[in-house]
């Protein structure tokens, strides 16, 4: 079934994540880029912190030719699953760059699609080891893309330790929790019993 949202869970070390960029930038303008990337993080984890889930879903990058029904679709779907993030995982806390390839199991969201995404393979990352209040230690990676000389959320994954016992069945449960929220909504047919029919009388 094919979706405007990624939903990956996979075992990744942090090393096949490392920042890919073209590397020709000079120092200042890669300050600049990094100062870019910081605003952005720190924007998100505000928002996430005040359950502002649709305007962390604003950040994300959305493709320009997407309709403008399909970019509310794409805002509305992501912020569902930002919240699903805050409701198994908790606010994160104790923020610390990850400097050590680390084997982890995650879910993550994205905008776009698989497709899409082929086509700008270059992205900056910053990977975080953080303290859930829910799930305890576990790591965030905030994948950054540009496009249209402007750096936007490409992706944000929350993940668990591998070696935590039950970690892997854990972020199952959160993924599945997570294709659930996606799913449209059925309207069930009102039933007599709940809406009785009352025939009009003359007397």
């Amino acid at each position: 079934m094919k979706k405007s949202l990624l939903i990956l869970t996979c075992c990744i070390l942090l090393s096949v994540l490392s920042t890919r960029a073209s590397g020709q930038e000079s120092a200042a303008s890669q300050e600049l880029i990094e100062d870019q990337i910081q605003a952005l993080s720190v924007e998100f984890f505000e928002y996430m912190s005040s359950s502002k889930y649709s305007d962390a879903a604003g950040l994300f990058h959305c493709p320009q030719e997407y309709t403008t029904v399909k970019r509310s679709g794409q805002t509305l779907g992501i912020s569902k699953l930002l919240k699903v993030f805050v409701d198994e995982f908790g606010i994160p806390s104790n923020y610390k760059i990850n400097e050590t390839p680390t084997t982890y199991y995650n879910v993550t969201v994205c905008g776009g699609d698989r497709e899409y995404w082929e086509k700008y393979p270059s992205y900056m990352q910053i990977p975080l080891e953080v303290v859930f209040s829910k799930e305890d230690d576990g790591y965030i990676v905030i994948l950054f893309s540009n496009i249209l000389n402007k750096w936007e959320i490409r992706a944000v994954a929350y993940g668990l330790p591998a070696q935590r016992p039950g970690a892997k069945e854990r972020i199952v449960e959160v993924m599945t929790k997570m294709l659930i929220t996606l799913q449209p909504k059925t309207h069930k047919t009102p039933t007599k019993e709940k809406y009785p029919i009352v025939l009009a009388s003359n007397k």
